[in-house]
């Protein structure tokens, strides 16, 4: 992502969702947690959809790799692995990085018009 659309991006995107999925997750469980899954699943969502939408800007993410991410998201819900996960921390990563990832390709798009 660094390479294709700049340091930039890459750090809007990290900080951004590093504050929200934190956030997210601190009103469920609150502010004794750790980690920065939140920030990887936004990471993941962004280049999925941007590859989806704009493959022409060089990012991508195989369609099988985002739906066992997204399996994995469910079997979170179901304590199958018997640990804490951070549920509300990926949900609102990967909502935001979706999101940017669309408001990123749709503006792009209306700019190229």
């Amino acid at each position: 992502m660094e390479k294709r659309l700049g340091a930039g991006k890459l750090f809007v995107l990290a900080v951004v969702s590093a504050f929200f999925s934190g956030w997210a997750q601190s009103l469920f469980s609150g502010a004794l947690f750790g980690g920065l899954s939140g920030v990887v699943y936004a990471l993941m969502g962004y280049s999925w959809l941007s590859g989806e939408r704009a493959p022409e800007r060089g990012l991508m993410l195989p369609r099988g790799l985002m739906v066992f991410s997204v399996l994995w998201l469910v079997a979170g819900y179901f304590d199958i692995l018997g640990m804490s996960i951070a549920n509300a921390a990926h949900v609102a990563g990967l909502v935001l990085g979706l999101l940017m990832a669309f408001w990123d390709t749709r503006h792009r798009a209306h700019n190229e018009q």
